[in-house]
C-alpha cells in the first residue's frame, strides 16, 4: 500500500478507529462506486491498515451495473485511485433485471451477490460498505410509512451475514454524509456524483429533494439522532425476537395466552414482512377470541391463515 497516497490528516482522523473497531483485525473488501461516501471508507481502511498494530490487507470491489452512460467514467476512476493506493481492485460488470419491480432493488441484490462472489474469490471474510446516517434517516423513514415489522422500522443494521462465512459491515452508520466529503476532501481526491441520487421520480430521491432538507431544518441533527435510535431498536428488537415462537402452526390455547404483540410478530415471520397490519390483527382476533368454529383468512402473496378450535396454521400456496 501506498502510505504517501493517505495523507496524514487522513490518517488521523478519528474515523479511523471507528472502522477498524468494526471489521476487526481482518482483510477487508471495500464496496466503492466511486462517490465520495465508499471514498472516504476506502481512505479510512487504507489509514487503519498503514497503522502497525494493523494486520489487515484491503482490497476493492467496483460494481459496473451498466445503468448509466457514466458507468465507464466511474470505473476508470475507481480503478485509478486503487492503482495510486496501491491497493488491488477488482471490477465486476452485473446484468441488472427488475426485482418485485423496481430497477434499484435488482441493482441492490445482484451488487450483493457480486461482492460476495469477490470476497469468496479473495478468501476474505468481511466486506464494508459506506451507508452513513443520512441513508439511515431515509431507509427508517421509508418503512415508517411503506408499513412492516419492528426490524423494518429499525433501519439499516450496522453488520449483518452476507453469507455462511462473509460478514457485510457498514461502519459509518452514525457518521454525517458532510463528514465523509471532508474526508476526501482532505486526501485531495475528486468523487463521482451520482445523478440518480437526486431523481425526484423516486422515494428516496423525492426524500432527499423535499423532505430531509425540511427535517434538518427544524432537527439539525435528526440524521445522527436516526442512527443512534437504530442502534437502541435493533438491540430491542434482538431481545424481543428471542421470545418469538417461530413456525408455521401453533396449538391455539397455548397461542393465544401469549402476550399480543408476541402473537403478532410470530403470525408476521410466518406470512412474511410485507402482510398488512389489518391482515395480522385480524387472524390475531380470531385465535384470542371464544369462537370455536373454523375460519380462514385469504392473505397476499398466496398466503392463506386457518384458526380452528384446537390449531393455528399459516399455509403458503
Amino acid at each position: 500500500m501506498n502510505k504517501q497516497a493517505v495523507p496524514l490528516a487522513v490518517r488521523r482522523h478519528q474515523l479511523v478507529a471507528t472502522v477498524r473497531k468494526a471489521i476487526g483485525n481482518q482483510d477487508v473488501l471495500v464496496g466503492v462506486s466511486g462517490g465520495a461516501d465508499s471514498v472516504a471508507l476506502l481512505l479510512l481502511c487504507c489509514a487503519g491498515a498503514l497503522q502497525e498494530s494493523a494486520k489487515y490487507k484491503v482490497a476493492v470491489a467496483h460494481i459496473h451495473h451498466g445503468l448509466r452512460d457514466e458507468s465507464d467514467e466511474e470505473q476508470k476512476m475507481v480503478e485509478t485511485l486503487c492503482e495510486s493506493l496501491g491497493v488491488h481492485c477488482i471490477s465486476t460488470r452485473v446484468t441488472v433485471t427488475p426485482e418485485n419491480g423496481s430497477i434499484a432493488a435488482g441493482a441492490r441484490k445482484v451488487r450483493y451477490e457480486a461482492l460476495q462472489a469477490t470476497a469468496t474469490a479473495l478468501g476474505f471474510n468481511a466486506v464494508a460498505v459506506a451507508h452513513h446516517a443520512e441513508d439511515q434517516l431515509e431507509t427508517m423513514l421509508m418503512a415508517l410509512c411503506r408499513g412492516g415489522g419492528l426490524r423494518k422500522l429499525s433501519g439499516i443494521a450496522a453488520s449483518r451475514p452476507l453469507s455462511d462465512s462473509i460478514v457485510l459491515f457498514r461502519p459509518l452508520l452514525h457518521v454525517e454524509k458532510n463528514e465523509l466529503i471532508s474526508i476526501c476532501n482532505l486526501g485531495q481526491i475528486k468523487w463521482c456524483e451520482d445523478p440518480t441520487n437526486q431523481n425526484s421520480t423516486t422515494p428516496r430521491g423525492r426524500l432527499r429533494q423535499d423532505v430531509i432538507p425540511i427535517l434538518r431544518e427544524l432537527w439539525n441533527s435528526a440524521d445522527r439522532h436516526a442512527s443512534n435510535a437504530s442502534t437502541m431498536l435493533h438491540a430491542a428488537v434482538d431481545t424481543f425476537d428471542a421470545t418469538v415462537p417461530r413456525g408455521n402452526e401453533w396449538d391455539r390455547v397455548t397461542f393465544a395466552k401469549l402476550p399480543i404483540p408476541i402473537i403478532d410478530a410470530a403470525l408476521q415471520k410466518a406470512i412474511g414482512e410485507r402482510s398488512t397490519f389489518e391482515s395480522i390483527q385480524s387472524i390475531r382476533d380470531a385465535i384470542v377470541d371464544s369462537n370455536t368454529e373454523p375460519r380462514t383468512f385469504q392473505l397476499q402473496n398466496g398466503y392463506s391463515a386457518t384458526v380452528t378450535s384446537k390449531k393455528v396454521i399459516i399455509h403458503h400456496s
